[in-house]
């Protein structure tokens, strides 16, 4: 008897049952294999030419140098922490979590962050947004806080990093119906070529000193071109692909200065109470 002539008997179902799981698991761990092995090939130290020195500081005997995706500004940004002893041998340390910092005198506030990855050879890397810029004159401005545990007991140590402000808007913030103040940061270049690009959104709602993540977001799109007052067709709502990110498409369909214009859906309704807008440079 084939497997066609077992369909519509009992011991047919639970045959089909059993090559269905069989099939499912099998995929299921190519799925998951192929998840390690992206999540492996993530946590690869970087290239130090590639980034830039954001600040360098020795204390107890150990170098802590902080680097950076770009010169800090108002935004997202990729943030990597390099550990070495005086004599130039990484630390790697299970322990060592660190997080952003503003600091305005008697004010203080964070930003969103993940704590960090360990990636290997002393180096550490967390994405994270600065909401703002210093203020100069007030206060120390933002500060890296690393924190390391040793004998139960924790140490922690403030960098000051210098962040400037954006030519260019990315983090935006808006009240929402629902979750109050929110920030949300756009992940696309201040210039990108014409035609389509993916675009990337990270959402984080403000909760006093912490920014959690938020995922249950459409985030609708259009495009505009001032000069002309024309959009663009084939733009596609970003929607969560976790932890707080967002991702769909976006067209520009001929050089120039460009706005990419979002609203904030959420069950089925508009939840943004303000406008939220970013410009691109189209060439």
């Amino acid at each position: 008897m084939n497997i066609y002539s077992r369909i519509g008997t009992i011991e047919g179902l639970l045959y089909s049952l059993f090559a269905f799981l069989i099939t499912f698991s099998i995929s299921s761990c190519t799925s998951d294999l192929a998840k390690n092995s992206r999540d492996e090939a993530d946590l690869i130290p970087p290239k130090e030419s590639d980034l830039v020195r954001i600040a360098d500081t020795v204390w107890d005997v150990t170098n802590y140098t902080v680097y950076a995706d770009a010169k800090l500004n108002n935004k997202y940004h990729t943030i990597y922490l390099r550990l070495r002893d005086t004599s130039g041998i990484p630390i790697n340390d299970k322990t060592l979590d660190f997080y952003p910092e503003m600091s305005m005198g008697r004010m203080k506030h964070g930003g969103p962050y993940e704590h960090p990855l360990a990636l290997g050879d002393g180096w550490y890397r967390s994405p994270m947004v600065f909401i703002m810029a210093d203020i100069p004159q007030m206060g120390k401005g933002w500060q890296l806080h690393t924190i390391r545990s040793h004998n139960r007991i924790k140490d922690t140590l403030a960098i000051k990093i210098p962040v400037t402000a954006a030519a260019t808007m990315r983090t935006m913030s808006s009240g929402t119906r629902d979750d109050s103040r929110v920030f949300i940061s756009c992940l696309l270049p201040d210039s990108v070529k014409q035609g389509k690009h993916p675009i990337r959104f990270l959402m984080n709602k403000m909760d006093g000193h912490h920014f959690p993540v938020l995922d249950h977001y459409v985030i609708k799109l259009k495009t505009n071109r001032p000069t002309t007052e024309t959009g663009s067709s084939e733009n596609f709502a970003a929607e969560s692909t976790g932890n707080g990110y967002y991702e769909g498409t976006v067209n520009f369909s001929m050089p120039g200065r460009w706005e990419v214009i979002v609203e904030l859906w959420k069950e089925g309704k508009k939840s943004n109470q303000d406008d939220i807008k970013y410009l691109v440079q189209v060439t």
